[in-house]
């Protein structure tokens, strides 16, 4: 698994890179053999409304050429960027139900041959 992180608190706590890279390696071990290349950023903003909160955004290509963004804004930076994976893994595991479901064969057409009624 590829894994960039960026933003501006990751300068501020060093837990917030380890929470993350736990994260990913989770995400990574939930999918073995799934090429994964994730894009991970989390930065401060303020909302008038909710206040101070911390807004992470993940981005993850797949091998398969899908890809799954998640973001999510919580008041503590550890809530949200857990939010954010386990959203990401449940997004990951219906696009991979999806892709299997198309790759699978179509059931060929059910055909009932007509027999002359015999007495």
């Amino acid at each position: 698994m590829v894994l960039k992180i960026g933003g501006d608190m990751l300068a501020l706590d060093a837990a917030i890179r380890r929470q993350i890279e736990s994260e990913a390696r989770k995400l990574a071990d939930r999918f073995p053999g799934e090429p994964i290349e994730a894009q991970f950023t989390v930065q401060e903003e303020f909302d008038q409304l909710h206040g101070h909160r911390v807004r992470c955004e993940l981005s993850t290509k797949l091998g398969s050429g899908r890809q799954v963004v998640v973001r999510d804004a919580r008041k503590a930076a550890s809530e949200a960027i857990a939010e954010v994976f386990a959203a990401a893994r449940r997004n990951v595991r219906r696009s991979r139900r999806y892709s299997i479901m198309d790759r699978s064969p179509a059931s060929p057409p059910v055909t009932r041959a007509i027999q002359p009624a015999t007495r």
